[in-house]
Formats: structure tokens, sequence, C-alpha cells
């Protein structure tokens, strides 16, 4: 068989489906907003910032983040919020937007959620900036869901037209503060020069989810989308392995979806036909995995992850326990290099 898996052409009729996406769930001031996690590199508590000189006034200061130096924006200024100085409680969320890497400040850090589409409302006006996409409804309040790609192109061409520092105001001065927030910073860096595999600063953000009787979880920035399987067709490959269970069309992008039981352990699964792709984030492979049902969200702490006593799996599964409870962790860079996804 070529090493592709199987030309566009013999795949007919396959109807994609909207997702539900997840969002950071974010307090500004009075406001929700939500923010894309795909997006959302890292949250950390509110750490010591440089400032180097003056800044423009929507920059509350400098950042050293994997070696490069960013702005930590003052979001509130942007969004023509009343501006109102941060304390150490409040929080930083540094963010991608394509190639460019930014962090904003945030009051606090609510919620991680999965939002059907079908929910959001497009905004009932238009603006220059469109920095809000859609609204929906959160717990009774209503939810902003920013366009962190307008926002990106805002900072990147936004001119400091301000006489005055308004940063260097947002920022506590007094002298417990000042020595809190030095610590945080010293602390950052020697964590994370020791894990790498660090995403959050105290612990990482997983979801859930269920294959037979077996309870996994993939870090949420290994997510790229959740889609029901219900409707949407999927085409048996043949001559491929059987953890394979065939391909599905989402948005043009055609999945290989994955029976993970089998995969990690040779367990086949009866198919019935429904449950939800989680389509993993890569850009060199379009994978998916089949789940029975998406559990809670969990946060976990790096050293809370332990391997699995047989190595045979090379890391690519690892375990946490959590009240009794086993909770199978799938290594989503580990798995994507292993050879036996090279159909060949």
């Amino acid at each position: 068989m070529e090493n592709e898996l199987i030309a566009v052409e013999q795949i007919q009729g396959l109807v994609p489906e909207r997702p539900e996406k997840i969002y950071t769930i974010v307090s500004i001031a009075n406001d929700i907003y939500a923010i894309d996690a795909k997006c959302v590199l890292e949250i950390l508590k509110f750490v010591e910032l440089s400032r180097p000189e003056r800044l423009p006034s929507h920059i509350a200061g400098l950042f050293e983040y994997d070696g490069k130096i960013i702005n930590v924006v003052d979001i509130k200024s942007i969004l023509n919020i009343e501006p109102s100085p941060y304390d150490i409680n409040s929080m930083i969320v540094i963010i991608k937007a394509d190639e460019d890497i930014f962090a904003v400040m945030v009051n606090k850090v609510l919620d991680v959620k999965r939002v059907d589409r079908n929910d959001m409302q497009e905004i009932p006006y238009s603006t220059k900036h469109n920095f809000i996409e859609h609204i929906y409804d959160y717990k009774d309040s209503q939810c902003n869901i920013l366009n962190i790609a307008s926002i990106n192109n805002w900072i990147k061409t936004h001119p400091d037209d301000s006489d005055t520092d308004k940063g260097f105001e947002l920022i506590p001065t007094d002298a417990k503060s000042l020595e809190i927030l030095h610590e945080r910073r010293l602390e950052y860096i020697e964590k994370t020069s020791k894990n790498p595999y660090s995403i959050m600063s105290d612990k990482d953000e997983f979801v859930s989810f269920f294959v037979g009787e077996n309870k996994y979880c993939i870090k949420m920035n290994d997510i790229k989308g959740f889609y029901k399987l219900q409707e949407i067709k999927m085409t048996k490959v043949p001559c491929t392995p059987d953890f394979i269970l065939g391909l599905v069309n989402i948005k043009g992008d055609f999945i290989c979806v994955i029976d993970i039981k089998n995969y990690f352990h040779s367990q086949k699964l009866p198919y019935s036909g429904s449950g939800t792709i989680i389509v993993l984030n890569s850009d060199e492979f379009k994978i998916g995995i089949l789940a029975d049902a998406i559990g809670d969200n969990i946060q976990i702490k790096p050293d809370e992850i332990v391997s699995l006593k047989k190595q045979e799996n090379k890391n690519e599964l690892m375990q946490y326990v959590k009240d009794g409870e086993i909770y199978l962790i799938i290594n989503v860079p580990e798995m994507l290099n292993n050879d036996k996804l090279f159909i060949k």
C-alpha cells in the first residue's frame, strides 16, 4: 500500500460537524470574557514584570517566556474598560496568535469550558476593531468571546499616543507586594528550567474522557476540537492496522480516527457508530481519538503524573490517581512520534 492512507477522490459524502470549542473563561474588571483555549499557552499568577523604559500605555510590562521577551498587555486599556490597578491575586494569560506571543493581565481565571457553537450569538453591532466576536450565556451572565487575532493586530500596529506612563500605575508598588511578585518570578524561572512538560504554573488542565471501562486524560492544549460522530460518515480504510477505525472529513481535513484502547492495549471494542471524536492539535498528523463520553476537566500537578511500570509504550501513556480512580494520561507528543502511526 502506498504511503498515503487514501486518495481524497475516493471519499464521498462525508459531512463536517459543527464542533464544540474549548474556552478559558476569565474576569476582567466586572465583566466576563472567553479566550480560545487553543491560543492559551500558559496561565500563571501575577509575577514581577520588567519595565526598562517608558512603555506604551497599554503595556503593563515585559516578561521572559520560553527564551523570548514578550509584552504583558493591560487588556482593559484595549477594551476601553475603566483603568484600575492589578493586585497580587491577578493572573497573567500567555497567548499565541499566529506566530506572535503576548500576555494579557486578567483579574481571575474562572473556568475552562466547552461551548457549542450553536449557543454562541453574533454581536448586534459592528466596530472598527471587532475585539468581541461572539457572546453567550455563562452562569446567568453575559460572556464576551475575544477575537484574539484582532487584539493581536491592534497591539502590533497601535502607537503609543499617551503622554503618561499609565502601565506603571497598574502594578502594585508597596514593598510586600513587590517582594511576593519577585519571589514568584524566581520560582517560575526555577520551575520552567526543571520541568519542560509544564503548561500551567501550578497545575496543568486536562480533559478526561471514557473508552470502555477506562478513564483517560489529554492535556487541554493538545486538543484541537470535539466533534460528535453520530452525524459524520466514517470511511473504513483497507489494509490498515486494527486500531485505525477509519477516516472522517471535518471542515475539509481528513482525520484518521483511532481506537485508543486497541492502540494501547490491543483490546478491540465493538464499534457502535456513536461517541465523540477528540481531534489532536498537530500540524503534521490529522488524528482523532474516539471517546465513548467526555468527562470533566481535571487540574493535575506535573509531579502527580507517574510513568507506568511497563515501559513498552515509551511513555506515551502515563498514570494519575484521584480519589482512588486511575486516569491514564496520553502524552500526545510521544504518541505522535510512534512509528506505528506511519502507514506503509
